[in-house]
């Protein structure tokens, strides 16, 4: 009894001595690195947990960022909890990090704590080298083929007669949120699986509800990513998304066999059709394996359903705030593709004024604020700051986008802007960065154009954008959380069927 009561005592000592212990060395280290380097400005911080009790606020962690650069200018530095995370706002340091560098930072901090545990270096969101590069080019490939984009069509003209059909029916039990939400799942699932689901289906519910939890548990703002001793008093929660993961992996090898083993379609059709197509001399070339494949089928789904449905909700209420440009897309489409003809993608140069209002709408309201991690393969500077190897930086894609050198009137809402010039050839490089920029811009951008035009033109064909109470003005209040910008008050955005 006595030895166990010198035991707790003994104990809690050992603990103490040890706290002190680890903060004196990481203060040491801190020191030492910071007199190696002439690091970027940045608050001081508390030990172990940092600026992290610094960056909650009622509309979220991006806002709190941008307080810090207020104080500290374009490139600054904080420490979250055992994480030093270097931030970059401006064109000029943007544009030199990741267009004139984007080599040198394609690089991403896998060791992090979830994707060290659950990712296995695979996808394309956490991965980096010819593992990265492989799934990129793949994925590039099959947005750029004629028959899957040709297939993504039919399948999403399809569910935009759905999603209309709901949208009118005043008895239907679906909010627009969730019709645009499932409308962009049916979407990626055509391109990646070559197959939509019907709003009940029990496997469609099941497959989206897995990913969903997935991707929550996988996100960048995980707190085990920045304080890892969290994990331990919460494994469970680890625990649940391996079960989830492997739930999916399996799901998606059943697709995968009944095509294997169905009548060959020639040429491919979806992603995984692309990926089956390939000779095992393909493959054993660019060194692909299914885990790959299964990885970034996932990655596209977590990364790309909240995109495309927050992207689309900013695009409604950009266009009840501006009924007359919503009138002039309208007459457009109209003029030159009808009423009964649904909007197809190899329309958008048949209606410049309805593309140019989109683009406005992503350079002024897209959803994206800083890019996902990035680490530089060597020592580099930015500006006149070092950022040693290895360093973890965050870059703001929003800033380039209203830069006043670049953009005339920049708080101005004028889609005329995109009419007199074409933007990839005629916008210097990274001004204009609504997916990001360099090698590592999002390889989902072209899936995304497609989407955000056709539903959006196919709504303006049909409906009038506008909201429940018209009389008052629609509130563009926004909360920063795991994937971006989301407006607070979407919910009083509706669509009225034309006569």
């Amino acid at each position: 009894m006595e030895n166990a009561t010198s035991s707790q005592r003994v104990l809690p000592i050992v603990i103490g001595v040890s706290s002190i212990g680890a903060v004196f060395v990481y203060l040491i280290m801190k020191i030492a690195w910071g007199r190696q380097y002439k690091l970027p400005p940045g608050p001081w911080a508390l030990p172990i947990v940092g600026n992290l009790p610094q960056l909650h606020g009622r509309h979220g962690f991006y806002y709190k960022v941008l307080e810090f650069r207020q104080t500290y200018g374009d490139i600054f530095r904080l420490q979250m909890g055992v994480h030093n995370i270097m931030f970059v706002f401006g064109h000029q340091y943007v544009q030199e990090l990741l267009c004139k560098n984007g080599d040198l930072v394609t690089k991403r901090p896998n060791w992090m704590y979830v994707p060290d545990k659950l990712l296995d270096k695979k996808g394309v969101v956490w991965s980096y080298g010819d593992s990265w590069r492989t799934m990129q080019a793949l994925l590039k490939s099959a947005q750029e083929d004629p028959a899957v984009i040709s297939a993504l069509q039919r399948h999403h003209t399809a569910e935009y007669e759905l999603f209309q059909s709901h949208a009118k029916d005043k008895s239907s039990p679906h909010t627009l949120e969730y019709l645009i939400r499932q409308t962009a799942f049916n979407f990626l699932s055509a391109f990646l699986l070559g197959r939509r689901y019907s709003y009940e289906d029990p496997d469609m519910i099941e497959i989206r509800d897995k990913i969903s939890e997935f991707g929550v548990s996988m996100a960048t703002a995980n707190k085990a990513n920045f304080l890892p001793f969290l994990a331990y008093f919460d494994r469970s929660k680890l625990q649940t998304a391996v079960r989830n993961q492997e739930y999916v992996f399996s799901r998606f090898r059943e697709i995968m066999q009944a095509k294997s083993n169905g009548t060959e379609e020639e040429p491919p059709s979806d992603f995984l059709q692309v990926y089956l197509s390939k000779s095992e001399k393909e493959l054993s070339v660019d060194g692909m394996t299914e885990i790959d494949v299964l990885r970034t089928t996932v990655d596209m789904f977590v990364a790309g359903r909240d995109n495309l449905m927050v992207s689309t909700k900013w695009i409604l209420m950009a266009l009840v705030k501006y009924p007359d440009v919503q009138s002039k897309c309208r007459s457009e489409i109209h003029e030159v593709i009808g009423r009964d003809q649904k909007v197809q993608t190899e329309d958008r140069s048949k209606t410049p004024y309805t593309l140019a209002t989109i683009k406005e709408i992503q350079r002024m309201y897209s959803p994206v604020t800083l890019t996902p991690f990035h680490c530089p393969e060597q020592d580099i500077k930015v500006g006149e700051y070092d950022i040693p190897k290895d360093s973890i930086i965050m870059i703001d894609c929003k800033a380039p986008c209203k830069d006043r050198q670049f953009w005339k009137d920049p708080e101005d809402f004028k889609p005329e802007r995109f009419l007199d010039m074409n933007a990839s050839q005629h916008l210097p490089e990274g001004c204009y960065i609504p997916y990001g920029a360099g090698p590592r811009y999002c390889i989902g951008k072209y899936l995304a154009d497609i989407f955000l035009y056709t539903f959006t033109a196919n709504i303006l064909q049909n409906f009038q954008v506008t909201t429940r109470n018209p009389e008052e003005q629609l509130s563009f209040e926004n909360v920063f959380n795991l994937f971006g910008l989301h407006p607070l008050h979407f919910d009083e955005v509706t669509l009225k069927g034309l006569e």
